[in-house]
């Protein structure tokens, strides 16, 4: 195996891993468009280059237990876009299991470039489908359609093929002769190709030799429709442009119908251009990319951001001298303000753009799912259906990834635990196909994401009974459902009766909820026994540079993120009322728990504290709201979040630390997790 650089691997494994989540969804697509139905051909030919372009990448690079599968997986859908193999289950079987192990070889890659698994078996799958195939023998096909042979002479095997599959369904066949202006013809080719496809199928796209014009270049469009000739010629209808039916039996020797003529302008042929935009060919000799999308590492974004974030704080350095300039009456403080205006709206662009660039959308992350999903259906023998909604919804690349991993746990327990067997779910009245439900919404600065089962549900009660068994509860403690469900998320808690190779021993549901906090996020359940559990996961869009509240409890300074501030209040004490134990103050006819955060910070009582008015910021995350008191309000500011680190991972109720402009740093308050332990009444507990 040849060598190879660092950097050389990290390109390969990006492109790579590009190419297998497009082969993942469009065998999904493929998957869904019916075993036996009438794929749609862009759809094959763009499974099939995939292998192919799997295959050339893999080669470059010396891994050839990558290449020869993928070759193999090629070879096999050639096959299949030929119609030499038929669309059946084992086929979509075979190659959702050679997909898996190219996914696997791919990811072992990039922990070591030696790393292989055994590729054999899979490749010998695929060698069966095309032993089973046959091959298409027999007369001439087209023998008895009055179609010229000069036009049949041109086809490729694979135009031959959608040629007759055409016929098979009883469309009718046009040739479509154009004539382009040579400045203009690469826009009009693409204009009439498009209209074509959304009424039949461009089986061919070919230069020809009837040109009339220096200037000007000739094509004829081979298609396939189900439109007559008249609907095809209106269809048609410009300058340049004429549809001739063909195809017919050629017992009457009928003419060609001509519908519109080309224009009298258009004069002699003229040498044709080698790159033919539209051409229906797999070969394509260009080494040019035919992307323009330029692939950059993370970490490369994170260090841009990280510098736009210190830009964003000597911003508001440079801000506050010029304001104290401005209140000494210095007379440059003026021209000062205006330009550091100009620099705050400069800034504002860059933040953005460099923002957008982070934003991915969460179809990457949904679309391994599904793989997940159908793998694991089929090794518990249940029927699942997944339905994606919101897939383009965008996220943080970052915390796409870090949401990668709670979002199998839950996607696991549903499968094992919440879905029940076929017999199962007949004897209780529901189809035999459980629902599996993945949908993402942005709401705010806040991206919603939810899985749903219809399930069995969760048992309230037995997962109490559990509690106290593990004497997590007291055997008299009143909860709520919503207390009751948050159980689950204790480590080590787990209502199933026997352990499976997916779920089941208790690990997981704690993790999955504190992956979620460190990245600013919330968890919520809620569940019917019978049917189903939905799972909400809110997080905000981004984590990279946030606005924040800056607030000050006694002598300490903290910031809030403002995508969690909803009000500020001033509360007089008056207003402050008890309840079980709690403050509670009423705003707008409800009741909204307070949270005094000099308390849970176990700050000294300042002299008065209690008896004077306070201020309240009303924070809210999904449809829980929190009043947390402080001292005072100081403004708000962008600030850059930095984590904790590891050693003190675990101190919750804190998102991380972030540097003012005055090089002081101040604590970032994690408003879900303060939000969602303090109404449990264990915050004090952890902070």
């Amino acid at each position: 195996m040849a060598d190879k650089s660092t950097q050389a691997l990290k390109e390969f494994l990006g492109e790579a891993e590009d190419i297998l989540e497009s082969l993942s969804s469009d065998l999904m697509e493929l998957a869904e468009a019916g075993v036996g139905g009438d794929a749609d051909p862009d759809l094959l030919n763009s499974i099939f280059r995939g292998a192919h372009s799997l295959k050339g990448l893999s080669g470059m690079f010396g891994f050839v237990d990558i290449s020869d599968l993928s070759h193999q997986m090629e070879s096999v859908l050639d096959s299949l876009r030929l119609g030499k193999v038929p669309l059946d289950q084992t086929l979509i079987e075979v190659l959702f299991e050679a997909l898996e192990i190219l996914g696997r070889l791919v990811h072992g890659k990039s922990e070591s470039a030696d790393f292989t698994v055994d590729v054999g078996p899979v490749v010998k799958n695929l060698e069966g489908v095309l032993s089973g195939g046959g091959e298409r023998e027999g007369q001439d096909p087209f023998a008895g359609l009055d179609i010229e042979r000069s036009v049949l002479d041109v086809l490729t095997e694979y135009e031959e093929h959608r040629l007759l599959e055409n016929l098979k369904k009883g469309r009718n066949l046009f040739r479509v002769l154009t004539c382009f202006k040579l400045t203009t013809f690469d826009t009009d080719l693409g204009e009439i190709t498009e209209i074509l496809k959304k009424d039949g199928e461009v089986i061919s796209t070919l230069p020809s030799a009837d040109s009339e014009m220096d200037d000007a270049i000739a094509f004829q469009i081979l298609v396939g429709s189900a439109l007559g000739l008249d609907d095809m010629a209106a269809l048609l209808d410009r300058e340049g442009v004429r549809v001739e039916a063909i195809g017919q039996k050629k017992t009457k020797g009928a003419a060609p119908q001509v519908s519109k003529p080309v224009s009298s302008s258009v004069a002699k042929a003229n040498p044709i251009p080698a790159d033919i935009p539209g051409k229906t060919s797999d070969g394509g000799s260009s080494m040019r990319s035919i992307s323009r999308m330029v692939r950059v590492d993370i970490d490369k974004l994170d260090v841009l951001m990280n510098i736009v974030g210190e830009l964003v704080i000597a911003k508001g350095t440079i801000a506050e001298l010029s304001d104290r300039l401005r209140a000494d009456g210095h007379g440059l403080a003026g021209e000062l303000i205006k330009a550091t205006r100009i620099l705050e709206r400069r800034l504002a662009e860059l933040q953005k753009g460099v923002m957008e660039v982070r934003m991915v959308p969460i179809s990457q992350l949904f679309d391994k799912m599904a793989r997940v999903v159908r793998r694991m259906a089929g090794d518990v023998g249940k029927k699942i259906n997944l339905e994606i909604r919101g897939a383009e919804t965008e996220l943080d690349k970052l915390i796409t990834e870090d949401l990668s991993d709670p979002l199998l746990h839950i996607i696991r327990n549903a499968i094992d635990h919440g879905i029940e067997t076929p017999d199962e779910r007949i004897a209780a009245g529901k189809s035999e196909i459980g629902q599996v439900g993945l949908r993402a919404m942005q709401k705010g600065n806040h991206v919603v994401i939810e899985i749903r089962d219809d399930g069995r549900g969760i048992a309230a009660e037995k997962v109490r009974k559990k509690a106290v068994e593990r004497g997590l509860i007291d055997e008299n403690a009143e909860l709520s459902q919503e207390e009751i469900f948050d159980l689950i998320f204790l480590p080590g808690f787990s209502t199933a009766d026997k352990v499976s190779e997916l779920s089941g021993r208790g690990v997981g549901m704690d993790v999955v909820k504190n992956n979620i906090a460190a990245l600013s996020g919330m968890i919520d359940i809620a569940s019917r026994p019978g049917e189903g559990t939905t799972l909400t996961i809110t997080l905000p869009i981004t984590l990279a540079i946030i606005k924040a509240l800056i607030i000050r409890v006694q002598d300490k300074e903290f910031a809030i993120p403002i995508t969690s501030v909803m009000e500020t209040l001033m509360v007089e004490r008056g207003a402050v009322r008890t309840i079980e134990g709690r403050e509670v103050i009423e705003l707008r006819e409800s009741t909204l728990p307070l949270l005094r955060l000099s308390r849970i910070f176990q700050l000294p009582p300042m002299p008065g504290e209690g008896s004077r008015p306070c201020f309240v910021v009303v924070a809210g995350m999904a449809d829980k709201r929190l009043g947390l008191v402080v001292d005072e309000l100081l403004g708000q500011q962008d600030v850059v979040i930095k984590p904790l680190g590891n050693i003190l991972s675990f101190v919750r109720g804190f998102a991380g630390a972030a540097e003012m402009g005055n090089r002081k740093t101040i604590l970032v308050l994690d408003v879900g997790s303060l939000m969602s332990e303090s109404l449990r009444g264990e915050l004090s507990a952890h902070v």
